[in-house]
């Protein structure tokens, strides 16, 4: 076990997260559940030192969630009311952990569509020493299609050690869970930072993650280089 060594030689913190959203457009829809967790090496064991699990209100008092959304999520109106918080509580309790010292490593699957919501929640704020990693992209250059999240969980063999539940917090363990066997698998995972896969029959994303390298990824029949090469 290597405990992603090419990442945490290079970096002091990984922050995996998941998002749950209102819809797919970053600019009118919102985040309703974010889950995070911030893990850190310590004598070779990976502890998670911080923590996220929330829901967050609908900024639009008077909006309510699709049946689309409730029903894949499984999150109601009601519970956005009753255990949900405000945008700006969980907008600073975010900004506080990624403003901690050193060098961090944001990671989440599918990043493209996490990373352009993030940036309207976390809208004027300003972060030094953050790299970006697609956990996606990888996954896509490790097994053949299809690569949902709850698909690279059984291509892993970790059923039955992390929930693929369509909650963020769940995902996001989920997540890592994936990324820590992808590591084992091969110690390349460093090479993927701040690289994107996307696929070439839609194009590049509009709304590009300044630092980002886009490189095209088409589903393929056989696995071949690796996206970085």
């Amino acid at each position: 076990m290597n405990n992603l060594k090419s990442i945490y030689d290079k970096y002091d913190t990984i922050i995996c997260l998941d998002t749950e959203t209102t819809g797919l457009n970053p600019q009118t829809d919102q985040i309703i559940d974010l889950g995070v967790i911030a893990v850190e090496r310590i004598r070779d064991e990976l502890f998670i030192r911080d923590e996220i699990n929330a829901l967050i209100k609908l900024q639009d008092k008077t909006a309510k969630l699709s049946p689309e959304i409730v029903e894949l999520t499984h999150i109601t109106d009601e519970m956005l009311q009753t255990k949900g918080y405000t945008f700006e509580e969980i907008r600073d309790q975010f900004k506080e952990m990624l403003n901690k010292p050193g060098k961090k490593l944001i990671a989440t699957y599918n990043a493209q569509f996490d990373l352009s919501f993030l940036r309207y929640f976390l809208r004027g704020c300003k972060f030094e020493d953050l790299a970006f990693l697609d956990i996606l992209t990888v996954y896509k250059d490790r097994a053949l299609y299809p690569h949902k999240l709850y698909q690279a969980v059984t291509h892993y063999n970790l059923d039955d050690k992390v929930q693929n539940t369509h909650r963020a917090l769940d995902d996001t363990l989920a997540c890592f869970e994936v990324l820590k066997s992808m590591s084992e698998e091969k110690d390349d995972i460093d090479k993927y930072v701040n690289l994107f896969g996307y696929n070439p029959k839609f194009g590049e994303p509009k709304l590009k993650i300044k630092g980002i390298t886009y490189k095209p990824q088409p589903y393929v029949d056989k696995l071949g280089k690796p996206l970085y090469e």
